[in-house]
């Protein structure tokens, strides 16, 4: 029995030999029991890929006209798609062959859910080539906002993150955007997922500080316009550009801050009627900076 192989395989495998049972049935039991992630290096995972026999077994979830080419991964707990391995390691090339990763989940021949360098990806069982980024949530199997630039979900878990993660991501987003419209600088804009950024600021209090550094981002330091835009045609265009940004912004601030107060029914959890504009910079769900002040104290007492 190979060194490296997960506890949960070799439950597997055990209780196969033993009882007679279904590989597929052991595993799952097995995964589900809980055992600590056993952590390995991306190399480790590429070399087991590459140099595994193919696994001959019956796919239970897919005929064996479409099942895909797996092998039996003693580190992802059970045979897996060669082709999505290698696709996992193109995605995570830049954290080198060093990178540690766990295996944070499997659910029996469906999928396999690994971390690595921060991020985490969700590969399918039953087909070759699907490999997508999932979440940072531990646990949640959500898509993020863009992948590894805000790495969260929109759903629910980036409006949990911090004002000063917030902002970063928003830094991060605004100047990606500013190299993809590098040929037309003046066409910038945070698209969708800067208003999911947005939306997740008005929900922390933070809409000033995000706003900010997604326009930045965008369009570069609006003090330093004339110098980083030396024609002045094109200057006047990024100016009217980040003005009309910064109108959009505003208008999708408000829309979060209304959908957020709809949900609480209008009102703040004190009684009043939440009225701030986003520009105050107040959690939406509040009437007041103290009122969530006080919220904040008495959930951290409980």
């Amino acid at each position: 029995m190979p060194r490296n192989q997960s506890t949960a395989a070799r439950r597997a495998r055990a209780a196969q030999r033993e009882t007679g049972a279904k590989y597929t049935a052991a595993l799952r039991q097995a995964t589900a029991s809980g055992s600590s992630p056993t952590v390995f290096s991306l190399r480790e995972l590429l070399v087991e890929c590459t140099t595994s026999p193919e696994w001959t077994g019956d796919h239970p979830e897919v005929d064996a006209e479409w099942a895909p080419r797996m092998f039996d991964s003693a580190l992802l707990g059970g045979p897996v798609p060669y082709t999505s391995v290698l696709l996992l390691t193109g995605d995570l090339a830049a954290s080198g062959l060093s990178a540690e990763m766990t295996m944070e989940s499997r659910d029996g021949f469906n999928a396999v859910v690994v971390a690595c360098g921060g991020r985490r990806f969700q590969l399918l069982l039953s087909q070759d080539d699907w490999v997508a980024e999932l979440c940072l949530a531990p646990g949640c199997q959500h898509l993020p906002v863009a992948e590894s630039l805000i790495p969260y979900c929109e759903r629910q878990h980036l409006a949990q993150r911090s004002k000063t993660e917030l902002a970063k991501m928003a830094w991060a987003w605004g100047n990606d955007r500013r190299q993809e419209f590098e040929s037309t600088p003046a066409a910038a804009h945070a698209g969708d997922q800067g208003d999911a950024l947005i939306a997740a600021a008005v929900a922390q209090g933070a809409f000033s500080k995000v706003a900010a550094e997604l326009v930045e981002g965008c369009y570069g330091d609006p003090d330093l316009i004339a110098e980083i835009y030396l024609n002045d045609a094109e200057a006047t265009a990024i100016r009217h550009a980040i003005d009309n940004e910064h109108l959009r912004l505003r208008k999708r601030a408000r829309s979060a801050a209304a959908h957020i107060r709809k949900l609480a029914a209008g009102i703040c959890v004190c009684g009043a009627t939440p009225y701030l504009a986003p520009e105050a910079d107040v959690p939406a769900r509040y009437c007041s900076a103290q009122c969530a002040s006080s919220a904040a104290t008495s959930t951290v007492i409980r």
